[in-house]
């Protein structure tokens, strides 16, 4: 059952980074010590940081919907997608780190 719902680590890993980013965004932004840079995202929390955890979790949920589901047809797209997703995630987390400061 656990293999079919996370059907690669690299999933795991995307869906962790998810969540790390989506947690201390909205901690952080509530405490005034950061300007989120994704215009969409920073669309969602205009309207404050419950109403982003709503809509960032459900990109997040979304996503994992669709990689779980795809896996059984490709596993290799699903774990190369995630690696690549993820070395994204954390490439723009270092840019933007280094750029704010």
């Amino acid at each position: 059952m656990l293999k079919s719902l996370f059907p690669t680590r690299t999933l795991t890993l995307f869906l962790s980074i998810g969540v790390v980013d989506l947690i201390t965004t909205a901690w952080l932004h509530a405490r005034g010590l950061i300007v989120e840079l994704n215009p969409l995202m920073r669309a969602a929390l205009a309207y404050g940081e419950w109403y982003f955890v709503l809509i960032k979790g459900l990109t997040l949920l979304a996503l994992w919907v669709v990689m779980a589901y795809y896996s059984q047809r490709d596993v290799n797209f699903v774990r190369r997608a995630c690696s690549l997703g993820a070395l994204a995630y954390v490439a723009l987390w270092v840019t933007w780190f280094f750029s704010a400061r």
